[in-house]
């Protein structure tokens, strides 16, 4: 029962952690930071690596996958220092072009996701007294009186839900490790912008990009995400666990928009993006799309039950035949071409992250239903 289910959960703690702990660590001017690439490949680092990287170690050290703690621990105390500015907010990137100095929202999204984790390793008031100061200086430099984050300390009239998204799983994350009113608060401010803007009433789906005041109206505005459709079914429910407010009619919608038209009928795969009309778009499939896809499995496996096992099982045997299976151990394909293809590159670091969350949430499924894990 459940065999590709356990199959992958066994990858993770066994071939891909200790990969990317062993072989995703460089050193920059004698400090060590994560890796953009296993293999490594010359060139600039993100910040997102740093933090994905530092959140996947930290959860997976705490629920004893790996013993990250000493490379945790060197990273924070002099790497990271590269990849923000003296008030703590983060750059895009350590590289020297017009983009690198860039303090994006989406970058202290994943900072404070990460510091949730590492407060919940270890408890040190430090990295909870850093988190607030972050969260502070968003407040003051990002906020939008229309409510939500800009883009970026430029404040470009293009607005978008994505960076919004990983804020809200920030905050369910230290809402959960601590109680604290500001992360709840927080929380329900975002979820109210997902029901009143990012939620296309008209339209029951997922909106990505949106011109100033949060209005739906420019071109980009009809190219539609479905892995976000996926990631936002995930994080509602966790959202309504925490909250006791039902999201069923939201997740329900968003299922509902994508069906049928969110996979590529040739290779089963989640597509990079669609049309407002469900046509295609960017037919060709990223992995993380896959990782979301098998997320939002997760939650109908957890609320319908085990009628909703062999369709979780389906897709984590697709994304494994697809993406990892005759990778080197550990490793895996970002991105299939639209009629199947491997596209040869790196692995990305960040890409971890999408796969260790879904690794963790189907070893809920395999506790829930009492099938053994790894």
């Amino acid at each position: 029962m459940l065999k590709q289910a356990q199959q992958f959960t066994h990858w993770m703690r066994h071939d891909a952690l200790p990969c990317f702990l062993q072989q995703g660590v460089v050193n920059r001017d004698g400090e060590q930071c994560f890796a953009e690439t296993v293999p490594v490949a010359p060139g600039i680092i993100r910040a997102r690596v740093q933090t994905r990287q530092l959140y996947v170690f930290a959860h997976a050290t705490r629920i004893g996958w790996i013993a990250a703690g000493d490379t945790i621990n060197r990273i924070m105390e002099t790497g990271l220092q590269h990849f923000h500015n003296a008030q703590g907010a983060f750059y895009f990137s350590d590289g020297s072009d017009s983009t690198a100095g860039k303090l994006n929202t989406y970058e202290q999204a994943f900072a404070l996701l990460a510091f949730s984790e590492l407060w919940a390793l270890t408890g040190d008031i430090k990295i909870r007294q850093r988190a607030e100061r972050l969260h502070d200086w968003m407040q003051q430099h990002l906020t939008l009186e229309e409510g939500g984050y800009a883009l970026n300390t430029e404040r470009p009239t293009l607005l978008s839900q994505n960076p919004h998204m990983h804020l809200f799983e920030a905050m369910l994350s230290w809402w959960a490790a601590t109680g604290d009113a500001r992360w709840e608060q927080e929380a329900h401010r975002l979820f109210r912008l997902f029901t009143s803007r990012f939620f296309s009433q008209q339209q029951r789906c997922l909106v990505e990009f949106f011109a100033s005041g949060w209005r739906p109206d420019l071109p980009e505005s009809r190219h539609i995400d479905p892995g976000h459709h996926h990631e936002w079914t995930w994080l509602l429910h966790a959202y309504e666990k925490m909250s006791g407010i039902n999201t069923l009619e939201w997740r329900t919608a968003l299922q509902h928009f994508i069906a049928g038209c969110g996979d590529n009928a040739q290779t089963g795969a989640v597509m990079n993006e669609i049309n407002l009309d469900k046509s295609r778009h960017r037919a060709a499939s990223r992995l993380w799309c896959q990782t979301e896809r098998i997320k939002a499995d997760v939650v109908n496996c957890l609320t319908v039950g085990q009628a909703a096992l062999p369709t979780l099982e389906q897709h984590i045997a697709d994304m494994l035949r697809l993406y990892i299976e005759n990778e080197t151990a550990g490793l895996y394909c970002d991105e299939i071409s639209e009629t199947g293809e491997r596209i040869k590159a790196a692995s990305p670091a960040s890409t971890l992250y999408h796969l260790y969350v879904a690794s963790r949430q189907v070893g809920e499924v395999l506790q829930k239903f009492n099938v053994g894990r790894s």
